[in-house]
């Protein structure tokens, strides 16, 4: 495995394996051989402004992908209680995994700032990766992770919500 280059691996690294315990106490693991598709994973933090922009994104494109094996994940850096009281605030039903203390898996990854959004195949190699969010550019995320299990482009914004163009982690 190749180091992260500015707290991202590039399309053709295989991102770091894990396994993570839910809020909930179930566990999360990466990657998913038996996955359908492509899996979408974003590390936060609850106290990042940019984080809680593009959480209910993401929660929407579960909502639209899920049903049909499309695989969004959130990889929690607030401890058990915090990402659970997070969840709730936000409706969250996407799985949302918890980084241990310390960040152990955050800092495998090597992060520089949070959010930081992978696409991964099925054996973990990344496709696409962004810090921070980027209208577009997780557009064309969820748009290939439809794909990926035959469903329709979803549509992450809806009429009337102006995201910006690009807000920094």
């Amino acid at each position: 495995m190749t180091a992260a280059v500015n707290g991202v691996f590039p399309p053709g690294e295989k991102a770091p394996s894990f396994d993570l315990p839910g809020p909930d106490g179930g566990a999360i693991s990466l990657p998913v051989r038996a996955a359908a598709g492509l899996t979408l994973v974003m590390f936060y933090k609850s106290s990042c402004p940019t984080c809680r922009l593009t959480v209910p994104f993401l929660q929407r494109l579960h909502e639209q992908v899920g049903p049909g094996g499309g695989r969004v994940v959130a990889v929690s850096q607030d401890g058990p209680d915090g990402a659970a009281s997070f969840a709730l605030e936000f409706g969250l039903t996407m799985p949302v995994a918890v980084d241990g203390p310390g960040w152990p898996v955050s800092r495998r990854y090597d992060l520089v700032s949070v959010p930081t959004i992978y696409l991964l195949k099925a054996d973990g190699t990344v496709v696409r990766s962004l810090t921070g969010f980027h209208k577009e550019a997780l557009q064309q995320m969820a748009n290939d992770l439809a794909a990926s299990v035959g469903a329709a482009p979803p549509a992450l914004y809806r009429d009337g919500e102006s995201p910006p163009e690009f807000k920094p982690g």
